[in-house]
């Protein structure tokens, strides 16, 4: 029996990019499970513009007109959560990979198992990196997009961990993410002086700030940026990418033993095997959200929806991914987020120590 795998995917629009990728690491974790056992997976997907409309129509005809068996979620939070309501109305079992705002996990629904780190946990290793390297440090400043819940997510998790720290938030300046003008926000983080700087908005709003931010008279010791955890940031800024600070889901040399399914050598090999030489993590948690539901289809026995949602809730395994654990509103509990800065061209992994490649830049200029 061969079993549907439909998703919404961001071939076009704003996360054409991210989508592309997931696209393509849930094809490849089909192909390898085929090839284990035939015809066991048919990956069904449809472009979703990288809008919220248009994946809630993907999300229903994918439910109601293809019966999919497995439902995975787009990439990004905002289009995940569109996603999420629908599956929510049909009680059909959405599997998120591309959506780590933690939104979707408070407003009670019952079908949603989260693969990612969730948005406040993305940063949780910031605070205590930099203390350790300064005991001096001291004030953390935020510039972030005004829309969405990704950005306040985040922004809220460093916060919580600032007091504790001894580290004060001195300014929390928003953004039209649309605007595309950072000056207002980038003077007054050049009029606070921080310590420590955290930008938060879409891909290419964090790579024009970080560009401005090299070109200004800001001195902050350590500069955050998301999207710095992925090659497009690198890509875009060339060596004026040194420095900068991101967190990732996932990073290739960073191995963890799985207790099921492939290796991480195995994962890359797959994931490059159509000639990519960059795997960026958008690719990895697609692969991984695939191998997680075999790993319950095994346990449940069958593709039912409610069986499939009890083990999921059970379960505690690892992957190439990492851990695997989700509470009971289906957040992701088990793994943590990994902080990479590039230096000299080369994407380093700086935290947490047990799997860090270099010292950490400081300051980062």
């Amino acid at each position: 029996m061969t079993l549907i795998v439909g998703m919404p995917a961001s071939l076009t629009g704003q996360f054409n990019s991210q989508g592309r990728q997931s696209l393509a690491g849930l094809q490849a974790w089909a192909r390898d499970a085929n090839s284990k056992n035939p015809n066991s997976f048919q990956v069904v997907h449809y472009d979703d513009a990288s809008d919220r409309s248009t994946v809630r129509q993907i999300t229903r005809r994918l439910i109601v007109e293809d019966r999919v068996d497995i439902l995975i979620g787009p990439y990004s939070s905002v289009l995940t959560s569109s996603a999420a309501e629908v599956a929510e109305e049909h009680g059909k079992l959405l599997w998120n990979q591309g959506g780590a705002s933690d939104g979707v996990y408070r407003r009670g629904y019952r079908w949603t198992v989260g693969i990612l780190t969730p948005a406040n946990r993305y940063l949780e290793g910031l605070l205590p990196m930099v203390r350790q390297t300064d005991s001096s440090a001291s004030t953390v400043a935020f510039i972030s997009a005004s829309t969405g819940e990704f950005p306040r997510a985040v922004c809220a998790g460093v916060s919580e961990r600032s007091e504790d720290l001894g580290f004060r938030i001195v300014l929390n300046v928003l953004f039209n993410p649309s605007s595309g003008d950072f000056t207002n926000p980038l003077a007054a983080v050049s009029a606070t002086d921080p310590d420590v700087v955290v930008i938060v908005g879409r891909v290419q709003n964090d790579i024009s700030i970080a560009w401005k931010i090299v070109e200004s008279d800001i001195r902050s010791r350590v500069v955050v940026a998301v999207a710095a955890g992925i090659q497009a940031f690198k890509d875009e800024l060339g060596s004026l990418s040194h420095g900068f600070v991101g967190p990732s889901q996932w990073e290739p040399r960073v191995h963890s033993p799985p207790d099921f399914g492939p290796s991480s050598a195995e994962v890359i090999s797959s994931l490059t095997r159509s000639g990519r030489k960059i795997v960026d993590y958008p690719m990895a948690q697609a692969y991984a959200a695939g191998v997680v539901v075999e790993r319950c289809l095994k346990e449940a026995g069958s593709a039912d929806n409610h069986a499939l949602r009890a083990v999921a809730g059970q379960l505690r395994f690892s992957t190439f991914y990492g851990n695997f654990q989700i509470d009971e509103s289906g957040r992701q509990i088990g793994r943590e987020t990994i902080l990479v800065q590039w230096q000299n061209g080369q994407k380093k992994t700086v935290w947490p120590l047990s799997s860090a490649e270099a010292e950490l830049v400081y300051p980062w200029r």
